[in-house]
């Protein structure tokens, strides 16, 4: 699990990095997603952007969320079902 860095600049914000090494059946197999996000991962043509998705589910576990608990508008942006603000973002081996 390579939770690469935890930085927290203030009280109200914490940021998880994790670093991407696994391979997409190590990401898949232990997590528990949505029908709609096991469907979107599935139909994503590029593995790393698939194992980028699977390690922001990942992240969600580490704050103690599950895939069912994000969702997004019908612009993309995620939001939390308990109220919390949350942002994400990946870029090549780090999400």
């Amino acid at each position: 699990m390579p939770l690469y860095k935890t930085l927290t600049p203030n009280l109200q914000t914490c940021v998880k990095i994790w670093k991407i090494t696994e391979s997409f059946n190590a990401l898949m197999a232990p997590l528990q997603l949505t029908e709609n996000s096991f469907n979107r991962v599935n139909g994503m043509k590029s593995e790393l952007h698939q194992r980028g998705f699977l390690s922001v589910r990942h992240l969600l576990k580490e704050f103690g969320y599950t895939d069912a608990d994000l969702f997004y508008d019908d612009f993309g942006k995620p939001y939390l079902k308990d109220g919390k603000q949350i942002s994400i973002t990946h870029s090549f081996n780090f999400s």
